[in-house]
């Protein structure tokens, strides 16, 4: 794929905005908790990283799956695909939100979690935590995860037509879908959260992808000027990001969608339909953060609580405020996730396909001498 490191880049992008976003809140409680003040800053809306991961996905979904689309056993071998990518790291990072949140719930400091939204967490199935009623997981940031697996789920349920048929039936469920949550209201967590006008930015990344197939390229200045608008649209922010209380649960919606998804696209259109990146130190690095970025998204609460403590029991704040404290984090945040991509990640994912493939060739045997 020519632009993959454009697309690795966009996944840098995407996980330091979301990043930089926790960053400053957790600078902000942290002053507030001592009595100071800490001014955050809004020039783009970095929760918008969130929606560059969803419209990237979709172009991905697409471009990466252009062998399996018609052919026999293309859904189980996708989904297998998927399945060893997501599962072994969200399950660890949530395994390991669990254990703190038992700790914080026996030191009296939040009520711990529910059986049913233990079990739904690792299923990535949408569901009301005891902590406020909202549809998130022990691992909050684990939201956007089942988002991404009910995509990938209805992708897998159309593989196996022809690939322009297959992103129109995917595009045309999830349109379905919106219009039944926007005319039915839905009271189901798990069908009011799937349906939500969010998933609309799975299709945008599709039809793009389509696009992409199909040869639309654009010239560097184009490009840039694509790019640029897509970037102006952001910082227009009419979700009002500025006025978000801190840990606040971002709403979604079609605001979400006219705000951060189209422009998110539009910034994606920019990248993949523009020249290819120069080599450099610079491009390298970033495609290096890029193929971090699913630990970096997952794992950099872990620095951000490392750093606070340390920023607090040293009493860095009387000397150098909160700023000091958001250029440490997120620079530890994304080493953090170098080693966990390097070291855990890849090695998890790798064990996950071979136990994966060992068992669909497995079944193939059984399913021949049976036959």
């Amino acid at each position: 794929m020519q632009q993959v490191v454009a697309i690795q880049i966009l996944r840098a992008v995407a996980a330091s905005m979301v990043v930089f976003h926790h960053v400053q809140n957790d600078a902000a409680r942290t002053a507030l908790e001592a009595g100071a003040s800490f001014n955050t800053s809004f020039l783009l809306p970095w929760s918008a990283g969130v929606d560059l991961f969803f419209v990237v996905s979709g172009f991905v979904m697409v471009v990466s799956s252009q062998k399996l689309f018609a052919v026999a056993g293309g859904a189980a071998h996708f989904l297998s695909r998927r399945v060893a990518r997501i599962v072994p790291l969200y399950w660890l990072a949530t395994t390991i939100a669990l254990v703190a949140a038992l700790r914080g719930a026996a030191a009296g400091r939040v009520p711990a979690p529910g059986l049913g939204e233990i079990v739904a967490s690792y299923l990535f199935m949408p569901f009301p935590r005891v902590l406020d009623a909202a549809p998130r997981p022990v691992l909050s940031l684990g939201w956007t995860l089942e988002y991404e697996m009910f995509f990938y789920a209805l992708f897998a349920c159309f593989i196996w037509l022809e690939r322009g048929k297959a992103v129109a039936a995917v595009a045309a469920t999830l349109a379905a879908l919106v219009v039944f949550n926007t005319l039915a209201d839905p009271h189901n967590v798990a069908l009011a959260f799937w349906s939500d006008p969010i998933v609309l930015e799975f299709a945008l990344g599709m039809g793009l992808a389509l696009l992409w197939r199909r040869g639309l390229r654009l010239s560097a200045t184009g490009a840039l000027a694509l790019g640029a608008a897509g970037l102006v649209a952001l910082a227009l922010d009419p979700m009002d990001s500025s006025s978000t209380p801190i840990d606040a649960v971002d709403p979604n919606g079609f605001l979400r969608l006219f705000s951060w998804g189209f422009p998110m696209a539009v910034v994606l259109a920019a990248a993949v339909f523009g020249p290819a990146p120069r080599e450099s130190r610079i491009v390298r690095g970033l495609a290096r953060i890029g193929d971090a970025s699913y630990a970096l998204y997952l794992f950099h609460p872990l620095a951000l609580i490392a750093l606070r403590k340390a920023w607090t029991a040293l009493h860095l704040a009387t000397w150098l405020g909160y700023w000091p404290l958001v250029a440490l984090s997120s620079l530890a945040s994304i080493a953090l996730a170098l080693v966990v991509w390097r070291w855990i990640e890849k090695p998890m994912t790798n064990a996950a396909q071979r136990l994966l493939s060992q068992a669909a060739t497995l079944k193939s045997r059984q399913a021949q001498a049976h036959g």
